[in-house]
């Protein structure tokens, strides 16, 4: 349960982080190349409506004296005349010559500084070419933040509409990425759950052969061999304990019915939570034999068993549990 919780809040985080941030970063990006297509789009009048609205906005003035050319509008801020060119065209982009130009025509004009608006980008450098002759560049990035808010309810739609269909398969990807990290997350948490019930379940261990000697003497096989003999069926030998008898003689009752299976030469028990049990084939299935003694008692049915075989058969001690404390 704990992993499913934990795998469920991963993926909603994840999710939610990627729509936080599709929204707030890409969102108004794609606004910005929506809004620039449209821009370039508008008649020469329209655009240059909303270029003098921006002016207007930064504290300039329109005057209408002294004339001037088609594309031309000369403007007033703080009591100093600027003319503002258009200079309107889709590919139009100036250069360092062209400012310079610009200015060049300015004090012939005699207008002390002027500003160039075009539906595109300036390139980096233009900027500070243009400070150095009083020129201001306005162009779709560095005039946006002020022209969105001026365009009418069917140019924000023009706008939103490219924009959020650009971003509609990013949210999906970013929904199914999150989905993913929830499903590693759960499995990762799965795993060492998997282990540990698995771990309680029969295990073998591989220790060194255990020698001869270490064997107590009663338990040593003979000198010859007890011969193989086909694996025998499973009958179940119940121990006789009396009722209300101690954990004591109950482990001596469950000792003695399992020295009674076949192959079984010894029963013991070592230590309180340990059965040691010695065979004299390799034929014997622990679990089918031993556990159906040992399962029933509630207090001795979760030892573990010790199952030891011929030293000569060179198979190594088996750790088994009949089921978990």
């Amino acid at each position: 349960m704990i992993a499913w919780v934990l795998a469920a809040g991963a993926c909603l985080l994840s999710g939610l982080a990627a729509t936080w941030f599709l929204q707030a970063k890409r969102l108004p990006r794609e606004r910005r190349i929506a809004g620039r297509a449209l821009l370039a789009s508008l008649d020469h009048a329209d655009f240059m409506q909303l270029v003098l609205a921006v002016l207007n906005g930064r504290g300039y003035e329109r005057t209408f004296g002294g004339g001037g050319t088609e594309g031309e509008y000369l403007v007033e801020r703080h009591g100093r005349g600027w003319l503002l060119s258009s200079k309107y065209s889709h590919a139009y982009t100036p250069d360092s010559t062209a400012i310079a130009e610009f200015s060049n025509y300015l004090r012939h004009r005699g207008v002390p500084g002027g500003v160039l608006a075009i539906t595109g980008r300036f390139p980096r450098a233009a900027f500070g070419v243009a400070r150095a002759h009083r020129v201001e560049l306005l162009d779709s990035s560095n005039m946006w933040d002020e022209l969105q808010p001026l365009l009418d309810e069917r140019q924000q739609a023009a706008i939103e509409g490219p924009a959020r269909a650009r971003l509609k398969w990013q949210f999906l990807l970013a929904w199914l990425a999150a989905v993913a990290i929830g499903v590693a997350v759960f499995l990762a948490l799965h795993k060492p759950a998997a282990k540990d019930a698995a771990a309680t379940g029969d295990s073998i261990a591989t220790p060194a052969t255990i020698p001869a000697g270490a064997v107590p003497a009663s338990s040593q096989p003979g000198a010859g061999a007890v011969p193989a003999s086909p694996k025998p069926t499973a009958t179940r030998t119940s121990p006789a304990i009396a009722p209300g008898a101690t954990v004591e003689q109950r482990r001596r009752a469950i000792a003695e019915a399992i020295q009674k299976l076949p192959h079984v030469r010894s029963a013991a028990w070592p230590a309180d939570s340990t059965l040691q049990v010695l065979v004299d084939s390799e034929l014997f299935d622990p679990r089918a034999r031993l556990c159906p003694i040992l399962e029933p008692d509630p207090d001795l049915g979760a030892s573990r068993l010790q199952v030891q075989y011929p030293a000569n058969e060179h198979r190594p001690v088996r750790f088994l549990q009949c089921r978990p404390y």
